[in-house]
C-alpha cells in the first residue's frame, strides 16, 4: 500500500514540495485514488509552468488512465482555462497540477468538482427518461 506524507492533505487541494513531500509515485496514486472516487468517465489534466509540473502531470494521467479513466490532457495552461475545458469539453472533472505557494505543487478539482459530478448525473437521468 502507498504511503503518502501526511503534510500534504489540505482541506482543498493536496500539495507537497516536490521531491521532499509529493513524490511524482504520489501523483500516480492521486490519479488511481481519484479514478475510484469518479468510478467512470473523462477528466480534463492541466499544468502550470512549474519545471516539476510536466512530470507531475504526467503521472497523474497515468494514473487516471491506468484505472479506466479517458483523459483530454490540456497541457500548459491558465487554472481558468481548466475550469473553462470542464465545461465547454462536457468532461465529468478536472484536475490542475499548478503552484500556489511557492515550492509547493498542489493537485486542485476545479471548484465546482462536485457540482458538476451532479449536473452529470443529473443529465444522464433527463438522458434516460426519453
Amino acid at each position: 500500500m502507498h504511503k503518502f506524507h501526511p503534510s500534504i492533505f489540505r482541506e482543498y487541494d493536496i500539495r507537497g514540495i516536490f521531491n521532499e513531500t509529493l513524490f511524482p509515485q504520489d501523483a500516480y496514486q492521486i490519479g488511481c485514488n481519484y479514478a475510484a472516487l469518479i468510478k467512470k468517465g473523462r477528466i480534463c489534466v492541466g499544468y502550470d509552468g512549474r519545471l516539476s509540473s510536466p512530470e507531475l502531470s504526467t503521472q497523474l494521467i497515468k494514473g487516471l488512465t491506468d484505472s479506466g479513466i479517458d483523459v483530454v490532457n490540456i497541457g500548459l495552461v491558465p487554472t481558468p482555462l481548466l475550469y473553462f475545458s470542464v465545461f465547454h469539453l462536457d468532461t465529468d472533472g478536472g484536475i490542475m497540477v499548478e503552484e500556489r505557494i511557492p515550492n509547493q505543487n498542489p493537485f486542485i478539482p476545479p471548484p465546482s468538482f462536485f457540482q458538476n459530478r451532479l449536473r452529470s448525473r443529473q443529465r444522464r437521468r433527463w438522458r434516460n427518461r426519453r
